[in-house]
């Protein structure tokens, strides 16, 4: 479980951008209550942009996410694991693709 503790290129849980925002949003009683505090902070705070340029590494990795104040799903996902580590708490991404109706013709085209 170490490896899902540590910080890495892209989940950069040491950065001290990722170290405030874990601090300041990881609030609970429990590792469970702070991962879903977590989680809230990331989704309500930092805004999801599905056109970004994904040739970019930097729309990936935790703290540039943070930085710019958008992301994408990985981008975001990534920042969550980050802020979780910086909290203490073991955390990966997961990778999936999803099939959404309301994707627009544009939106399909770029992914």
């Amino acid at each position: 479980m170490n490896e899902y503790r540590s910080s890495a290129r892209y989940i950069d849980s040491a950065h001290p951008a990722v170290q405030r925002f874990s601090r300041e949003h990881a609030r609970g009683a429990t590792e469970k209550g702070r991962a879903v505090a977590l989680y809230y902070a990331v989704r309500d705070r930092i805004r999801y942009n599905p056109f970004l340029d994904f040739s970019r590494p930097e729309v990936f990795r935790a703290s540039s996410v943070l930085e710019s104040g958008e992301g994408f799903c990985i981008g975001k996902a990534a920042l969550l694991a980050a802020s979780a580590r910086a909290a203490g708490i073991a955390a990966r991404v997961g990778f999936a693709d999803v099939k959404n109706h309301l994707t627009t013709p544009r939106l399909a085209e770029t992914m």
